[in-house]
């Protein structure tokens, strides 16, 4: 069961989109020394991980079709989370995967 519960918050499908952007962030992240910046990349992480609406996913597949990377990107992706207000987005969501109703096994029976 908790295979099962592990599969349901792990298994979204990501955009071209957003695995160039995790791409990227992983790059930035290594390359990284200021440990404010460390931070700001984990949250974006954390935002463009999950599922995404239409228009940020419009401007994530615009970011990628560019090649935008590094530090332009960095500002790219902070702008889109403050314009899109990912961050209350980013808590709805985690109140959504907690709230559902996990399966639980109440009899079996096994044929022999």
């Amino acid at each position: 069961m908790k295979h099962r519960q592990a599969e349901r918050t792990h298994t979204l499908s990501l955009s071209h989109g957003q695995n160039y952007i995790l791409r990227e962030l992983r790059v930035l992240f290594g390359a990284s020394t200021d440990d404010d910046q460390k931070a700001m990349i984990n949250l974006l992480e954390k935002s463009f991980r999950g599922s995404i609406t239409r228009a940020v996913n419009r401007e994530v597949v615009l970011l990628r079709r560019n090649g935008v990377s590094g530090e332009p990107l960095l500002k790219a992706l902070a702008r889109i989370y403050d314009q899109h207000n990912l961050r209350d987005w980013v808590g709805q969501r985690s109140l959504h995967v907690t709230t559902r109703p996990v399966p639980k096994v109440i009899c079996s029976e096994a044929l022999l």
